[in-house]
């Protein structure tokens, strides 16, 4: 009896063990890895490390620093990661599977010595089956080699965004039975749901599965889905016994379900089934292998005449598109800062997301599946491509892999590719026709290739070519008759021509394409949220521009029908090397920061697209605000609040400034400011429950007559040649726009406004990068001929920093083809050399910024001065070469 019990245990253990053994186990390995930044081609060989070598942790990029510094240029090139992984013993007999998230852009993964596979293109997931490599029960040395160089077979060729090199993503070990679901099916779960019939009654389900025998057996499967429904109830499940040859891979099982009374999934209501994907071992019931994923139900369509519809509900998509980087950190990302990301675009009441201009990480579709946000997704093909066939073949695999990867996504209804790819334009062929005509033809080529594949692989969703604004260009090329939807990334108002130009490419394209459904993929205008104006002009980077550029597209959007959506660009403000602007190596038409701080944009179209109350007061990241006080002590500035209600009412310090009703959602407010700390509250009710936001300004008054003492001088900032206000955060200070002296009070004298000139007319600021500051908008712009600055203050001591930054001369730049031909032109200057007097005492000879400090590089110069008599402050410039010029100028009041 003992014996007979022994013999029961050993087979109740051995059949446990069978049974935990088969179960698939997912592990990441993203800690503790050495990394070498340039090449080592030793580092294959041994698991030593010397002290060259830094440890991190993945996520990670090596680009985090050097992509924003004040060198041009950032590191392209190879990298090393390399550590030692043990594999357990009690794995063996089990298959092994590495799995990559992303890394950018070429990778090879040595294990012990030898390859284990390689992989091209840095956006797409990617896996490797490295069982035959390992030393089971013991350490296994990794190492991986990945470069971000520039390889011209492989898209991106170029892009507004910084290719950020390293492992920037997950690493995972999958472990699983010898026979299960495909684990290196393009790095996909192995399983595939359609939906081929789907409507209020009834729901078709197809579920294709990749099976894998690594066993040399032939082996008898049972093959089991389970659909619960969104409440967790078991609505269906099937089962189908398949029979596995020995040694084979990707083996396809197809199984087909009906649900009946379907729960839809929709941008309201994001209803998930479950479908659970079970393998037994047909003869002793043990299950082998498991893969869980996501249904959605729903059907829709585009068309020119009703835009987009969902489960038949016509609904205007309105959302962004997103960039994966952030201040400070590059690409390299955790899980949950990608998830709060898509929570501000549902914030924000958006319903669309375009994941641009390259697949993300997977934990964004997951939770655009959650949310109820429908996406679009594409690869990276930007500005041109190469004429040879490994480019083709690449770029084929990038969309197998995207199309794969995210294949069960209720949320994803459109495949992209081909971003604006004729807007760098080889140059060999841009004045030669006949060469043009022929990259032309190679483009639509290699467009048609992918759309066919793309249509293949899935014939149940959308595909799309995103253009930019040259219509003809892309309708020669034959780019318009391919996609089922037409994307236009269009910036009228912004790189040229007016708001109103915006409408008439719309209306003009739909004329002759009166049949293809549209999507906006691109519109914005870049915001330095420390930059305000009350007179904003293209070009300024002010908050108040970008406030009109908005409000004017995305009427015109609404009005059209054939238009069936729209994505900002962008959700966040991204990292952009080459770019100088206001914030450099930052493209910063984002609706959030790269710190996703929120700007006026996201406010107002949250209060566009959310159906609950909203009251938003505007510019509520402008908290330390500035100006001349009126003869009552205060100063009047516009307000907008943002609202859906039908009107607001304001109050200042607990004083209601009245109502004002609600138009296209924005009411507008003249708001007397008081020095010092001022309270905004706006209220509105829907029905009988109050809706408000209230903010805190600090507001520094300065008397339009210095001498008041009612209101006290203590420091005036002020930025010559602009219109603009800058909030100096960090300083807690705020630059004032320049004005004209008049008696009593402060300003220049002399000279004019320092614009460049461009293509599409002027910019009203120089949008070149200043070296040695992080205040740049403070020195890109200037009064030439200044003859002086004074001001009337009364007696006492003060310090003048003058601050210089030389915008005229050899920058040395490039033009950016991202600005559309609104580059500076060429301008002749010969320099400048000139003397700086206060109240007549030569405090600066001779100055020459030029050759003393360089252009573009931010000088500032302090000098304190007494002041003992009623004459104030007289700056004078003398000029010895050229015209003086002043940038901007600090007084602060000592004593």
């Amino acid at each position: 009896m003992r014996n007979f019990l022994k013999i029961i245990i050993l087979i109740f253990c051995v059949s446990f063990e069978l049974q935990a053994s088969a179960s698939r186990v997912i592990s990441s390995i993203n800690e503790s890895w050495h990394f070498l930044c340039g090449d080592s081609p030793g580092a294959i060989n041994n698991e030593s490390v010397d002290s060259s070598w830094d440890m991190v942790n993945i996520p990670h990029t090596w680009n985090a620093s050097d992509a924003t510094d004040e060198i041009p240029g950032y590191y392209r090139g190879v990298g090393w990661y390399k550590r030692t992984v043990f594999i357990p013993e009690d794995k063996k007999g089990n298959e092994v599977t590495i799995y990559f998230e992303g890394a950018n852009q070429e990778v090879e993964l040595f294990i012990n010595g030898k390859s284990a596979g390689k992989h091209a293109g840095g956006y797409t997931r990617f896996s490797f089956n490295i069982t035959e490599l390992l030393n089971f029960g013991e350490k296994n040395v990794f190492a991986i080699r990945v470069s971000n160089e520039y390889n011209e077979n492989i898209p991106p060729l170029s892009a507004d965004f910084t290719f950020f090199g390293g492992i920037y993503r997950d690493i995972y070990l999958i472990y699983t039975n010898k026979l299960h679901i495909s684990t290196t099916h393009y790095a996909s779960s192995g399983v595939y749901i359609s939906i081929p019939e789907v409507n209020d009654k009834t729901a078709k389900v197809h579920i294709r599965t990749l099976l894998t025998n690594a066993d040399k057996s032939f082996q008898s499967v049972l093959v089991q889905h389970t659909i619960v429904s969104p409440e967790g109830k078991t609505v269906s499940v099937i089962s189908k016994q398949v029979k596995l040859p020995g040694l084979s891979d990707q083996y396809a099982d197809n199984q087909e379900i009906v649900i009946k009374n379907p729960i839809l999934w929709s941008t309201d209501s994001p209803e998930l089934y479950t479908v659970f994907t079970q393998v037994y071992d047909s003869k002793n019931k043990i299950l082998l292998d498991e893969v869980t994923e996501p249904l959605g139900l729903r059907w829709f369509e585009f068309s020119a005449e009703k835009g987009f519809v969902l489960n038949g509900k016509p609904i205007k998509l309105i959302g962004t598109s997103r960039h994966q980087c952030y201040e400070k950190m590059g690409n390299a990302l955790p899980d949950e800062m990608h998830v709060r990301d898509v929570l501000l675009l549902k914030s924000m009441g958006g319903n669309f997301l375009r994941v641009a201009h390259y697949p993300q990480d997977p934990v964004v579709m997951e939770m655009c599946d959650k949310l109820g946000i429908i996406t679009s997704v594409e690869i990276p093909i930007v500005n041109a491509i190469t004429e040879n066939e490994d480019f083709t073949q690449n770029s084929l695999e990038m969309a197998k892999e995207m199309v794969y990867q995210d294949f069960n996504r209720p949320s994803v209804v459109i495949w992209a590719y081909m971003n604006e790819v004729l807007l760098r334009i080889p140059a060999p062929y841009k004045e030669d026709l006949e060469k043009k005509k022929n990259y032309f033809s190679s483009v639509n080529e290699l467009a048609s290739k992918i759309e066919a594949q793309i249509r293949k692989d899935d014939s149940g969703r959308y595909t799309m070519i995103p253009c930019h604004g040259n219509f003809n260009d892309y309708n020669n090329a034959g780019l318009t008759n391919i996609p089922m939807i037409v994307g236009w990334n269009l910036y009228q108002g912004w790189y040229g021509d007016s708001f109103n130009k915006f409408d008439t490419f719309l209306d003009t394209a739909h004329e002759k394409l009166p049949n293809v459904p549209f999507i906006i993929t691109e519109y914005g205008a870049d915001v330095d949220p420390r930059l305000h104006s009350f007179d904003p002009v293209r070009f300024d980077y002010t908050a108040e521009y970008a406030n009109q550029y908005h409000e004017h597209y995305i009427k015109a959007i609404k009005e059209r029908t054939f238009v069936a959506g729209a994505n900002i660009w962008n959700l966040n403000d991204f990292h952009s090397e080459e770019r100088g602007n206001a914030v450099p190596h930052i493209n910063n038409k984002g609706i959030t920061t790269t710190t996703r701080e929120l700007k006026d944009t996201y406010l107002q179209y949250r209060a566009m697209c959310l159906s609950q109350p909203v009251v938003l007061i505007g510019g509520s990241n402008w908290k330390i605000r500035g100006g001349i006080a009126d003869t009552d002590y205060t100063c009047k500035q516009p307000v907008k609040i943002y609202s859906n209600l039908e009107k607001v009412e304001l109050f200042l310090n607990s004083q209601s400034l009245g109502y004002q009703n609600v138009k296209d959602n924005i009411a507008l407010f003249e708001v007397p400011f008081v020095n010092g700390e001022n309270t905004l509250e706006a209220v509105g009710f829907n029905g009988n429950k109050k809706v408000n936001d209230m903010l805190k300004i600090d507001f520094r008054m300065i008397s339009y007559n210095l001498k008041d003492m009612a209101l006290p001088f203590r420091e005036i900032n002020v930025m010559l040649g602009s219109k603009r206000y800058f909030e100096d955060k960090q300083a807690s200070i705020v630059w004032l726009p320049e004005k004209k002296y008049t008696e009593g009070s402060w300003g220049y004298v002399g000279g004019k406004n320092y614009v460049k000139l461009t293509r599409h007319g002027s910019q009203p600021a120089s949008d070149s990068e200043i070296s040695g500051t992080d205040n740049d908008p403070v020195f890109q712009t200037m009064r030439t001929g200044i003859e002086a600055f004074r001001l009337d203050v009364p007696k006492g001591q003060y310090t003048i920093s003058f601050h210089w930054a030389e915008l005229q001369g050899d920058t040395s730049g490039k033009s950016l083809v991202y600005n559309l031909g609104d580059d500076a032109l060429k301008e002749e200057f010969s320099g400048r050399v000139f003397d700086v007097l206060v109240n007549g005492e030569k405090v600066i000879p001779g100055l020459d910024i030029a050759s003393e400090y360089g252009v573009q590089r931010a000088v500032v110069k302090k000098t304190i001065v007494d002041v003992f008599d009623d004459r104030g402050i007289t700056i004078s410039f003398n000029a010895i070469k050229g015209e003086p010029m002043l940038n901007a100028i600090r007084i602060y009041r000592n004593y």
